[in-house]
């Protein structure tokens, strides 16, 4: 089902008896009726109309959504407010009514970004993947928000017999995605057109984190930055190669399993849900699935900036998908996105991500 353009989903929204309410991960942690998917588009409907009038106060419910695209899941007419809403914080932000949280992001986001792509070299020091890979095709672009794994998956693309793959050379470790998120889409385009030029020349670019990999296939040409590459997260890199990478040893019966969480910008944005597990048992890693899975998936709290909005808000939305976890005896979640890794990791849980895990399971093997 494709989703209806802007102006239908909001009138859609304002009129709709707030059916996807039960899967919001931001309403559920808060208990608030103005953040409820529904009512986030009906407040973005009136604040373009001037039914209200605009400022911090009413639209900071417009920052209230991590992007999960659980509402979607549930809506009748396939509407993605995780998406819409984002224009609704651009023209907050353009109309001087953005989030306290969020100023100063575009500054924060490039210093981050460089210190990311900085920590990603140093891990890689002395490495044939640095400086172009030496005409390689395929390119590599780590998490910001985990650049040191950079060396786990290049060993591991390694052991796959992926060929050459080099570590993106660009001054910006990171697709943007935070820009976008915050209702900054000019600093956003600029911000790609850095990274898009250090990416010519490169067939394919493989991407650790699933929102970068959504923001990067899908959003960069919406705004003018054109990239001729083929964006492919981690997990859908490896899944063809998956033969060849060494099979790990099967766990004793009682060594229990781990936890799979799926990130949700890799499976409800991407549909991917399969290359992960795969990799998992290719690995000998068993796993112990969540009630709510796949596209039914809980989120971890992560997306949207809502960390930086309502901080509360995402420590509440990790401990709802956690509870699942602590009535076990497992402390461990995997997951294939470095910031739920993070979002998950408290509690007595470690969550980790999947390249280190299938790293370390195949080594030696």
């Amino acid at each position: 089902m494709s989703s209806p353009d802007l102006a239908t989903s909001l009138s859609y929204c304002t009129y709709c008896p707030k059916l996807c309410r039960h899967v919001c991960p931001v309403s559920n942690a808060e208990a608030r009726e103005t953040v409820v998917p529904q009512a986030k588009m009906a407040t973005m409907k009136h604040l373009r109309e001037g039914v209200v009038e605009k400022s911090a106060e009413s639209a900071a419910a417009l920052f209230a959504c991590t992007g999960c695209l659980a509402c979607t899941t549930a809506c009748h007419h396939g509407i993605t407010p995780g998406k819409h809403l984002l224009l609704g914080r651009a023209e907050a932000e353009r109309d001087d009514v953005g989030h306290d949280a969020l100023m100063g992001l575009p500054a924060r986001v490039r210093a981050h970004s460089v210190k990311a792509i900085d920590k990603a070299r140093a891990a890689l020091a002395g490495s044939p993947a640095l400086d172009g890979g030496a005409g390689a095709k395929i390119a590599f672009l780590p998490s910001c928000d985990a650049p040191e794994s950079a060396k786990a998956a290049l060993t591991l693309f390694a052991r796959a017999g992926a060929g050459a793959v080099a570590l993106a050379p660009v001054t910006l470790g990171c697709g943007g995605y935070p820009l976008l998120a915050g209702g900054f889409p000019d600093a956003f385009r600029l911000h790609a057109e850095q990274v898009a030029k250090g990416l010519a020349g490169f067939d394919k670019v493989v991407v650790s984190c699933p929102a970068c990999a959504v923001t990067m296939s899908e959003d960069y040409g919406k705004h003018g930055v054109p990239l001729t590459a083929t964006i492919e997260h981690t997990s859908e890199f490896l899944a063809p190669l998956i033969e060849n990478l060494p099979a790990g040893k099967s766990p004793p019966a009682d060594a229990g399993a781990v936890f799979y969480h799926d990130p949700c910008y890799l499976g409800r944005h991407r549909g991917t849900y399969d290359a992960p597990r795969d990799l998992l048992a290719r690995a000998g890693v068993a796993i112990q699935e969540f009630s709510r899975n796949r596209e039914s998936a809980e989120c971890s709290g992560g997306g949207g900036v809502v960390p930086l909005t309502s901080p509360d808000t995402a420590t509440a939305i990790a401990h709802r998908r956690l509870e699942e976890v602590l009535e076990t005896s497992v402390r461990q979640v995997v997951t294939a996105c470095a910031t739920c890794a993070r979002q998950l990791t408290r509690e007595g849980v470690t969550a980790r991500d999947l390249v280190d895990v299938l790293e370390e399971a195949t080594r030696n093997v």
